[in-house]
């Protein structure tokens, strides 16, 4: 693994990007120092219910995983039904929500350019749709604190909308069932539906159907962090393009109690070729990661995220110690995957 790891090659990005990138791994490896040092093999997924405080409500939003993705054939409406299955992370953003004579987002570790009015911020959307749906007035400061990188594929976005509606479903005392929860996160994003119970899950249509997959042994991911995310519209556009892929895809349930290597040499990702065609980079990186860690390496959904799975927390710890210093343009993390919830 020496040898390999002496090969790869730091990304070429361009300079208007290393201030948002150096932000970005820095929250990461403050954050990945926590979960190197206090994850144990069974530890669970951070506090998902609100807790109250004197200085208000305090919830924490995981990132996920794609665990496979399958594209079937474009909509009438322009958009592909999927079949993915989608497993929580240790890895979140953190929210604390106050009283405020109005609706305010602030935030802490994320890119300069990111949009905090509630209009245009998903957080502030999700405050003002659960408002709307109360018939009360959406008077609070929302405080997100990020470590979910954006644009990498991890549904930082979608889970803190989710965590929203969960956390002032209860601060504001409208006692609204999941069931309800789940209808108006679909109409913020096709992921957010998931996050309001961030329990593995198989995802259909547009992402918002959802079965449950439990899953019963530990599970455990490094993930590669690349400095530049892909866009998702120019990835579905080239997979239009591509000849239809093929219908050989292992059922998520026949691998959902397998180990780390069985599920991992399973996966099918349906998007990964029209994305490693519309970021060649990507593509290249993958396979260098894949030599260089000896283990099967996969991009989850349409990226840019990419990540290795293990059965055993120290093997994925020692992976991930071993390629940080190795990975000069892109940021490395272990974290524990929860999909025995």
């Amino acid at each position: 693994m020496q040898n390999a790891l002496a090969n790869l090659r730091p990304l070429r990005v361009p300079l208007t990007k290393v201030a948002t990138i150096a932000q970005t791994a820095c929250s990461l490896v403050r954050f990945a120092g926590d979960c190197l040092l206090n994850s144990s093999p069974t530890s669970s997924l951070p506090q998902r219910m609100p807790v109250r405080h004197s200085d208000g409500w305090r919830i924490e939003a995981p990132a996920k995983l794609n665990l496979g993705l399958r594209i079937f054939p474009r909509r009438p409406d322009g958009f592909h039904d999927i079949e993915s299955w989608f497993v929580p992370l240790a890895l979140t953003d953190s929210l604390t929500i106050t009283e405020d004579p109005t609706l305010r987002i602030s935030l802490t570790d994320a890119p300069a350019d990111v949009d905090t009015s509630p209009q245009h911020n998903l957080v502030g959307r999700a405050a003002a749709l659960l408002a709307q749906a109360g018939g009360i007035a959406p008077n609070c400061h929302i405080h997100l604190h990020k470590r979910i990188p954006t644009g990498g594929g991890l549904g930082g976005g979608s889970s803190d909308a989710a965590a929203t509606l969960v956390a002032l479903n209860q601060a504001w005392r409208l006692h609204l069932p999941t069931d309800d929860l789940r209808s108006l996160a679909s109409q913020l994003g096709s992921d957010v539906p998931f996050f309001i119970s961030s329990a593995s899950a198989i995802c259909r249509g547009r992402g918002e159907l959802l079965t449950p997959l439990p899953r019963t042994n530990p599970l455990f991911a490094v993930l590669y962090l690349p400095p530049q995310g892909v866009a998702t519209k120019a990835v579905y556009e080239q997979f239009d393009t591509m000849p239809p892929p093929a219908k050989n895809h292992v059922p998520f349930a026949a691998i959902a109690n397998a180990g780390a290597l069985e599920i991992a040499q399973h996966i099918q990702n349906d998007l990964a070729p029209a994305a490693y065609a519309v970021a060649p980079w990507l593509g290249e990186l993958q396979q260098r990661l894949q030599q260089a860690t000896g283990t099967p390496v996969h991009l989850s959904g349409s990226g840019s995220t990419l990540f290795s799975l293990f059965d055993h927390h120290e093997d994925a710890l020692k992976l991930a110690a071993t390629l940080t210093p190795k990975m000069q343009a892109s940021c490395v993390i272990q974290c524990t995957t929860i999909i025995n919830n």
